[in-house]
């Protein structure tokens, strides 16, 4: 298999492409090693919803400790560890709370290149916590792109941890989303809808007593929701034209399966966002505090290092 690395830009940040005949993959280190662009060269398909390059004065805000997520920032995928959404410092209650997406997110990430194999690296280093993350996406045949996460812990103590990796694609109405296996879904947040907190998938009842299709992708409906499933097989996302993307990953790692759908209805204040995600996940919580509660968390033990896998099939 022929796989070729290059550089490029991407706004005026610098980017790594990393490409086989049949698909093409491009990060950004400097903006939280983002993957920007996941392309089926075959069928011309671009999967992942793009997005403005922010400019650097932007882009130095992205880094920040208390950057807010929003609209303007969701697409792409990043890396969310060790929480989602913000909340209090497990480890220190008077600590500041848990920077939203996580530490990674936004933040840069150091790149390394090996040609020989066709693999790109990039590991970052959080100033909070003591441990280091890296991610090394490479093709395992033309189609599949694997990424190979490694966690080391650098600390004296536990570490909690809430992992998920939320690729976010761009919606496209007439696409399915097929689970195999999965009848039921838990519901943690929601928009503009009233769905139960324990609901059926895929059809699913709504407050005003009608039912509505979960995996058919939509648009214009005005609400957004955070599903989560026990996903025991690959997912995968099939486009209106017959694209596939499947996801498989980990469960020994991570077990959970999040499903973001966002027709309109989110964020509150904000141009609305029409989009859909399949997250890899460790629980099923939007925070690290909310999976601690529950006794989901991961935990790092000092010395310790995990490793886990996700792939994207495009056919």
């Amino acid at each position: 298999m022929s796989t070729t690395i290059s550089h490029a830009t991407w706004g005026q940040w610098p980017s790594v492409r990393l490409a086989t005949p049949a698909a093409e993959v491009e990060a950004v280190s400097e903006i939280g090693a983002r993957v920007v662009s996941l392309r089926d060269l075959r069928r011309g398909r671009e999967w992942l919803l793009g997005g403005e390059p922010p400019d650097e004065a932007e882009g130095r805000g992205w880094s920040a400790e208390g950057v807010v997520f929003s609209g303007r920032e969701s697409f792409g995928w990043d890396e969310c560890l060790p929480t989602v959404s913000v909340c209090a410092d497990p480890l220190d209650p008077h600590a500041p709370p848990l920077r939203d997406h996580g530490d990674q997110w936004g933040r840069g990430a150091y790149l390394s290149v090996d040609h020989e194999r066709g693999a790109v690296k990039h590991t970052w280093s959080v100033p909070r916590w003591s441990y280091r993350l890296t991610r090394q996406l490479s093709f395992d045949d033309e189609q599949t792109l694997l990424a190979h996460y490694q966690l080391k812990s650098l600390a004296e103590g536990p570490l909690p941890l809430l992992w998920s990796q939320p690729p976010v694609f761009r919606r496209e109405p007439g696409t399915r989303l097929e689970l195999p296996r999965v009848t039921r879904v838990v519901r943690t947040s929601q928009l503009g809808i009233d769905l139960p907190e324990d609901t059926t998938w895929p059809e699913a009842s709504i407050g005003d007593g009608r039912s509505i299709d979960l995996s058919r992708v939509h648009t214009g409906l005005g609400w957004a929701a955070k599903l989560y499933a026990d996903a025991p097989e690959p997912v995968t996302a099939v486009a209106p034209d017959g694209a596939r993307l499947t996801i498989d990953w980990d469960r020994d790692f991570a077990p959970i399966l999040g499903v973001w759908l966002a027709y309109g209805g989110w964020p509150a204040h904000g141009e609305p966002c029409e989009q859909v995600a399949l997250e890899p996940t460790t629980s099923a919580h939007d925070d690290l505090a909310a999976a601690r509660a529950d006794g989901r968390e991961r935990v790092l033990m000092p010395g310790e290092q995990l490793a886990w896998w996700v792939s994207l099939r495009l056919s």
